[in-house]
């Protein structure tokens, strides 16, 4: 299961050139959400984990200001290549 704990334990250590915030909210549209923020001066995003499942990934270059990843992933959806992307775009 993707979720802020496999973030913190698999994923943060790829980012040890960006500032890391986390957030949470009870009760939203899709459950409680763990939100996760990560900047650089050159890219930085989000990543949403709601507790019913879903994730949100966005991502951006800020340098030309192009959107890299947008995508909302389903309960069901598998997550790994899209947070495998994620990867390797950092």
């Amino acid at each position: 299961m993707k979720d802020i704990n496999w973030f913190k334990q698999v994923f943060e250590s790829n980012l040890k050139e960006y500032h890391i915030e986390y957030r949470f909210f009870k009760d939203g549209d899709l459950g409680d959400l763990n939100q996760v923020e990560f900047n650089s001066k050159q890219k930085g995003g989000e990543i949403d984990f709601w507790s019913s499942g879903w994730v949100y990934i966005h991502f951006i270059n800020y340098t030309n200001n192009e959107e890299l990843m947008n995508i909302l992933l389903k309960p069901e959806e598998n997550k790994d290549k899209h947070l495998f992307k994620l990867n390797s775009l950092l």
